[in-house]
């Protein structure tokens, strides 16, 4: 019961942040309009050039983490991971990518991610390299 309380606050959290980092505050009014529109180009180009690096993550991928069958679909820059325990318990998690510093955020953890084929590698991105975790998923 405290896992699925926790699983929903962590999804709860993720699509709060999701939906906090998708907003744009007006409030450069009463700046000129070349200033805005430098604004909107920068803005463009940030969200634009992701995506492009992002297209080959694009997909499903299978693998195992630790006793966990997990199974993570990734479009665009979002997408989810579920993983289903030796029980038959399913947890579901948002996912977010990051292509420009190679980070798939699963829940509130990140990982740095590396594509090799059909391989998908994640490591824990906030752990000592000798303590990360390393999870290896194949794309179907």
């Amino acid at each position: 019961m405290a896992k699925k309380v926790t699983a929903l606050l962590v999804t709860a959290t993720v699509l709060l942040l999701g939906a906090c980092s998708n907003q744009q505050t007006p409030s450069q009014t009463n700046t000129s309009s070349s200033a805005t529109t430098t604004t909107a180009t920068s803005s463009q180009q940030t969200t634009t050039s992701p995506q492009v690096n992002q297209a080959g993550l694009n997909g499903t991928y299978m693998g195992m983490d630790e006793s966990d069958q997990v199974t993570l679909v990734i479009a665009g820059d979002s997408g989810t991971w579920t993983a289903v325990e030796a029980d038959g318990e399913q947890e579901l998690k948002q996912v977010k990518l990051d292509a420009a510093n190679q980070i798939l955020f699963i829940g509130d953890d990140g990982y740095r991610y590396q594509l090799e084929g059909k391989q998908l590698t994640l490591k824990e991105a906030d752990q000592d390299l000798g303590d990360q975790d390393t999870i290896v998923l194949t794309k179907k």
